[in-house]
């Protein structure tokens, strides 16, 4: 263990060697060798990660638990790379829902990859798009299930998607290239129902009479809300704690949601 002491010195200033043996378990005699050869970035950005698990496990880091070893590798392999915070909290909260006290539970392995193979401004999305669902439809009555999620479509509009994505003037410029990369991308993945349209006022209303000015539409889907409740630690939980007031979607400096989204069907006059 004292390769782990030797490895994780960038990374001090996030999280403890006594936080990474609670959080990891038996998994941390794997660190030390892999951490050995990191550059202090990616030690850095591993700390980062692993200080987002212990967040949110809070007091459940005592109970007996461990990190399946295939977990460990995933973030090491793909969330060492990672300098985007939001792309830490994703990677932190699949590792600390990979925790059980088996270690039995590798679910995270294929959302880590997951994670890694999506654009930053498709995770931004990902995260925003999910947060909007949770706020426009938590005290609707619906549920996850195939058919409610149909009923749970959304129009964003382009005017605050691109201030809810931070894009900078020059990505401003490139919309028409990002946003078909982005929601087709998030759809291919199926993080999203494959029923997406965008573009000007006049397209949208052909599917939503209501558009108040060009947007996007599209639907939550199972995996999309599984790959965000992981990001938070709750893997544990079914599909429809996504609309537990108990569920913190908190991340520093991104607002957890677009603002002015309109659901398409059923509850036209809600918005977020």
């Amino acid at each position: 263990m004292e390769v782990i002491t030797l490895g994780l010195g960038a990374a001090a200033a996030y999280i403890s060697k006594d936080g990474i043996e609670k959080l990891l378990g038996p998994t941390a005699d794997y660190l030390g060798k892999s951490l050995a050869e990191f550059t202090q970035k990616r030690i850095e950005n591993v700390g980062k990660i692993f200080q987002s698990a212990e967040r949110k496990l809070g007091s459940k880091i005592d109970a007996p638990g461990e990190v399946p070893p295939k977990i460990l590798k995933s973030v090491l392999d793909e969330g060492s790379f990672a300098s985007d915070p939001l792309t830490a909290e994703y990677f932190g909260g699949i590792l600390a829902s990979s925790r059980s006290e088996n270690g039995r539970d590798d679910r995270g392995a294929r959302l880590a990859k997951i994670v890694d193979s999506l654009s930053t401004y498709q995770l931004r999305c990902h995260f925003l798009v999910y947060g909007s669902i949770r706020q426009l439809f938590r005290n609707q009555g619906l549920s996850m299930a195939f058919e409610d999620r149909e009923k749970m479509q959304i129009f964003i509009p382009f005017s605050t998607f691109a201030a809810a994505m931070d894009f900078s003037q020059q990505e401003a410029d490139q919309a028409n290239s990002l946003i078909p990369h982005i929601f087709f991308g998030l759809s291919r993945d199926g993080l999203i129902a494959d029923h997406v349209r965008w573009g000007p006022k006049e397209s949208v209303r052909e599917a939503f009479a209501e558009a108040p000015e060009g947007g996007a539409i599209c639907s939550p889907s199972a995996f999309g809300v599984e790959l965000y409740l992981s990001a938070f630690g709750h893997n544990d939980k079914q599909l429809d704690f996504i609309f537990d007031a108990n569920l913190d979607v908190t991340v520093e400096g991104i607002p957890s949601s677009y603002v002015n989204v309109m659901a398409t069907k059923n509850a036209t006059d809600t918005t977020s």
